[in-house]
């Protein structure tokens, strides 16, 4: 088995390394990419690479370890979410993007994907449109901004965790979203990573994946729902994987498991 210093030193090497800068917002930073849009800072990497290692040597003891369903996220032996009521409010900040074009393309794709998802359970999402063009914009006056980064290299979008801090709670678009030849759908990629800022880990991390993946961080995870190959939250392989990134009915039911049902499924007293 391989010593963690050394697989420390591997990923250092060998993980993709996206640079994220905004300087108007006071970003300028660099992220390790693993797991396809998974950004660890320096300090995350050794944290990252001893749980990677537990999850290989439980494999080699009983291959049928580890095994979990749509993946949330656990602190404290609780899922993590966002607060009851809490309205996720965002912005398309417009100076972050070279032109109308790509705005409007991200402006669509984030409305939709909202949409999505809180047709699917108790989640409330606002676009902020009046600060889009505001220059004076600061981290902290919306709950998250969608900014574009260019570059990127296989990493199409990049999102957050609930629990980041408030100078990581980012959504990044970069050159690979604007793709038309790209595998995934626009809209399925922005609802793959509205799914993190929710609080959803990738469902292609787990041990019983196909060989396309390497069992992946499990450190924090609780399970949601039986391994769903088709899930929002899996990435493309051979025979799994959905290219346009929609709910499927496991995604559905974990999902109203930390939030609960959608608003239109009530009627709401005064």
């Amino acid at each position: 088995m391989i010593p963690t210093s050394e697989l420390v030193e591997r990923i250092r090497a060998e993980a993709p390394r996206v640079p994220l800068i905004c300087e108007r917002l006071g970003i300028d930073t660099e992220r390790l990419v693993v797991e396809g849009d998974v950004g660890l800072t320096e300090q995350n990497v050794l944290s990252y690479a001893a749980r990677r290692i537990e999850i290989a040597e439980a494999l080699q003891a009983d291959p049928d370890a580890e095994k979990q369903g749509l993946l949330g996220i656990e602190r404290d032996g609780r899922t993590l979410r966002w607060r009851p009521g809490k309205t996720l409010t965002y912005v398309v900040w417009r100076p972050s993007f070279p032109n109308d074009q790509e705005y409007r393309a991200v402006v669509d794709g984030m409305a939709s994907a909202v949409s999505d998802w809180q047709s699917i359970c108790g989640i409330r999402f606002e676009h902020v449109a009046a600060k889009d063009t505001d220059e004076g914009l600061k981290l902290g006056d919306v709950t998250f901004p969608v900014l574009r980064q260019a570059g990127g290299g296989t990493t199409v979008a990049m999102a957050f965790f609930p629990d980041e801090p408030l100078d990581r709670r980012v959504v990044w678009a970069f050159d690979g979203f604007f793709d038309t030849d790209g595998p995934f759908s626009p809209v399925g990629v922005m609802r793959h990573e509205l799914g993190h800022t929710l609080g959803f880990r990738h469902e292609h991390i787990r041990p019983e994946t196909p060989e396309d993946f390497a069992p992946e961080n499990m450190d924090h995870v609780i399970e949601l729902t039986g391994y769903d190959p088709r899930s929002v939250m899996h990435y493309l392989g051979r025979n799994v994987g959905d290219p346009q990134l929609r709910f499927t009915e496991s995604d559905r039911i974990g999902a109203r498991l930390v939030y609960g049902g959608p608003d239109a499924e009530f009627s709401y007293a005064d």
